[in-house]
């Protein structure tokens, strides 16, 4: 029996793509403890390294307004993270209706995006630490947030740990956030004047 072009063709893809298949799937790594942990070091690291190097005052600005007020800062934070993964949530909702690649990767982007701010605030809590700890050395605060991160998946269950991780990371946010609020208000006020 012969065989049309079309049969032979897909046969053989299938063989190349098999050996692909035998390869290691990211998403496992990250939902074992240890993986997690480690994307969480490498995550917080990596985006204190950048800002340190993009922004340089950036890291140090919202150290001191989490430091002002280090009571009402988890509260702001709080707030801050929940109104922005509304914003992200609803925003994927819209991408998805796009359908196809462009939602596919509006959402990673959004995704990227998220954890991207979130390691941002792991990173100030861990500046805010070291500058409480030892004024001198505030250039240690991301390796400080990346190891605070990286403790806290492993040490805490999987549920609780994420929580844990997102409140620090809210934390972190929310003295930068509470400054932005409350310096709207100042000008909305010297505007009316």
């Amino acid at each position: 029996m012969l065989r049309s072009r079309r049969e032979v063709g897909a046969t053989a893809g299938a063989v190349v793509l098999a050996p692909l298949q035998w390869g290691f799937e990211p998403t496992s790594v990250v939902s074992s403890e240890p993986g997690r942990a480690i994307a969480s070091f490498l995550l917080v690291l990596g985006v204190g390294t950048a800002v340190r190097y993009w922004r340089p005052g950036l890291i140090e600005r919202a150290v001191d307004a989490t430091l002002e007020r280090p009571l009402t800062a988890p509260l702001y934070g709080v707030a801050t993270a929940v109104l922005g993964w509304l914003v992200v949530a609803y925003a994927f909702g819209q991408a998805l209706r796009i359908g196809g690649g462009v939602g596919q990767a509006a959402v990673i982007l959004g995704v990227g995006g998220a954890l991207a701010v979130a390691g941002f605030g792991v990173v100030v809590v861990g500046t805010g630490l070291m500058a409480v700890v030892d004024d001198r050395h505030r250039w240690t605060g991301a390796l400080a947030g990346a190891g605070l991160s990286a403790l806290v998946l492993l040490a805490l269950p999987d549920r609780l740990g994420l929580v844990v991780w997102a409140f620090v990371a809210a934390v972190g946010l929310g003295g930068g956030a509470r400054r932005w609020l409350h310096a709207s208000r100042s000008i909305e006020r010297k505007v009316k004047e």
